[in-house]
């Protein structure tokens, strides 16, 4: 019996350290076109989370996030040792502060980490988790293999630990022919560039803010203390698509004072933004959109046209529309620096927990460039046709 017991403490498997790679969103990442002539895209991993589910400690070395064709990496971003102690102390004092709740919906950490802490550094004990964000990659070509994120770790005698997860890479072509939302020319003030807030959050990741010029090139006439100032204002906000009204809200108001006044600093008038942001969360997580309306296409995706003009959204929920109906007018409602159109596409009804899609509008003419059909660029000038 002995020998028996001795042969089978052999065979049992010695316990492994349960290391492992999220991504939020996850299984797919949306490759954004930037140069079709060199085959040039830009993707964003959002959320790595490596958690340590249990077992003895781990100290993480290095995150890489690889770009696989026909099993090789062709090129490889590595997150180093600094700078994941750098994102695990920032990130540990936000959930201390209760600020990764607030903002829920921009980190979404209760998407995908419930339940589990964030650690003070790289070393992870069971049950807690070290979260890297926004990691970006500049491609040539779309990787046949997609992306392998690959976590290095080593336990406390020095033993290498390793944990992956893939992500395919995904060129969106939408079932449906979509219509810009406003006519005639618009200045892209926005767009889901790399240098802009919108592509670093999964839900807005492709979203645009959309305004209007004058012939002087600039956003409104006098010194723009007054929403009438604006050249964008007022103006009619279209559906891109056919489509069924799942959402809308109305109730919203407008005011010159989240306008920036004259004389006010960069610096001020951001400190009164984030502000008024964090009195309207308070709220609702809703409430920074203002006026929105909502609309479900074919396909599942879905539109959403935000911080409408008070008193101007003309559907209800249920309705349904066709191309082109006017549901709105462009205003200044909500989390808004200056009167937008802050227009996307999701897969969901949700605003703040769907996942955004690319968008091609078809109906564009670039001013300037002569593109048609392109990808949307931040300071584009287009005229729907």
């Amino acid at each position: 019996m002995r020998r028996i017991f001795a042969l089978l403490l052999v065979l049992l498997p010695l316990p492994v350290a349960a290391l492992e790679v999220r991504v939020h969103p996850k299984d797919f990442v949306y490759a954004y076109e930037v140069d079709p002539t060199r085959g040039l895209y830009t993707v964003v991993v959002q959320n790595v989370a490596v958690v340590q589910k249990e077992g003895a400690p781990l100290t993480l070395e290095s995150v890489e996030i690889q770009a696989v064709s026909g099993g090789q990496a062709l090129q490889t971003l590595v997150v180093p040792a600094a700078d994941l102690d750098k994102s695990a102390q920032r990130m540990s004092a936000m959930e201390g502060q209760g600020i990764l709740k607030l903002y829920d919906f921009y980190f979404q950490t209760s998407r995908y980490l419930a339940g589990i802490h964030l650690a003070a550094n790289r070393t992870l004990g069971p049950g807690t988790a070290l979260v890297v964000f926004g990691k970006p990659l500049l491609l040539v070509g779309l990787p046949s293999d997609g992306l392998a994120i690959v976590a290095h770790a080593k336990d406390a005698e020095g033993k290498a630990v390793e944990a992956r997860a893939t992500l395919k890479v995904e060129d969106h072509r939408s079932p449906n022919d979509y219509l810009f939302p406003l006519a005639g020319t618009s200045n892209v003030e926005v767009g889901p560039n790399l240098h802009v807030p919108h592509r670093w959050v999964a839900n807005e990741e492709f979203a645009f803010d959309v305004g209007a010029t004058g012939g002087d090139g600039k956003f409104h006439k006098g010194n723009g203390s007054r929403l009438e100032d604006y050249f964008a204002y007022g103006k009619d906000i279209r559906a891109v698509a056919d489509g069924t009204v799942v959402e809308v809200f109305a109730d919203a108001t407008e005011s010159y004072d989240r306008l920036r006044q004259p004389g006010e600093s960069a610096q001020d008038f951001e400190k009164r933004t984030v502000t008024a942001q964090n009195e309207l969360l308070a709220k609702s997580y809703k409430a920074p959109l203002g006026n929105y309306v909502i609309l479900k296409h074919a396909g599942g995706e879905y539109s959403h046209s935000v911080h409408l003009k008070q008193g101007s959204v003309k559907v209800k929920a249920g309705d349904t529309v066709t191309r082109g109906q006017v549901i709105g007018q462009l205003g200044h409602t909500g989390n808004s620096t200056e009167p937008h159109l802050h227009f996307q596409l999701t897969d969901g009804p949700d605003p703040m927990y769907s996942r955004g899609i690319p968008i091609v509008f078809k109906d564009l003419f670039v001013e300037g460039l002569g593109y048609e059909g392109r990808p949307l660029q931040s300071g584009w000038v287009v005229t729907a046709k």
